[in-house]
């Protein structure tokens, strides 16, 4: 081979490493910011849920800039037009801000009040665990409004993916279901 083909094999190699390199340093901005975030809004105080702007953030990073804009807030679109101040708080802590965070952390080391067995890690390719609210009912954590969450899981008892389908079912179909105690 001539050296000249040499050089392009090397500036190609160099140029595949800096493009994956760019394209790892936004994916990594996208999952830091993906999904709701929960924070004080600073103007009154009370939590509300917002989405970052991640795929933004992502290609800015790309490029070697920094950009972190809101997407979505739960006080839009009356409030739309507010200084996003509550961006310091994400752009600090991103990971204490997640709702995704906030739930997996309240259910580790957590064990199901019905089945007495520890309730494993969250997961996005696992079914989702459940609650007992303040109300009795058996619910799904992600189907509480985000801005709740906290309150919620506050006053809650876990329940594990099983028992909140059995569970759910005895209450919802009491006619359904026969109870034969188990005979030793």
């Amino acid at each position: 081979m001539a050296p000249e083909m040499y050089f392009l094999i090397a500036v190609v190699v160099i140029a595949v490493a800096y493009a994956v390199h760019r394209l790892l340093i936004g994916g990594h901005e996208f999952r830091k910011f993906h999904g709701r975030m929960l924070v004080s809004c600073p103007e009154n105080h009370q939590t509300v849920a917002v989405n970052v702007a991640s795929g933004r953030a992502a290609l800015a990073a790309m490029i070697g800039k920094e950009h972190v804009e809101l997407n979505q807030c739960t006080r839009w679109p009356e409030k739309q037009d507010c200084d996003q101040a509550c961006l310091r708080d994400i752009e600090a802590a991103p990971e204490r801000h997640s709702v995704w965070g906030i739930a997996a952390k309240w259910y580790q080391g957590k064990i199901c009040v019905y089945c007495h067995r520890p309730i494993s890690d969250l997961s996005r390719l696992e079914h989702p665990p459940a609650l007992i609210s303040f109300d009795g009912k058996i619910i799904e954590w992600e189907c509480i409004q985000p801005e709740l969450l906290p309150d919620r899981l506050a006053v809650a008892q876990p329940v594990c993916w099983n028992c909140s389908i059995i569970e759910g079912f005895r209450k919802e179909h009491p006619e359904l279901v026969t109870e034969r105690p188990w005979q030793h």
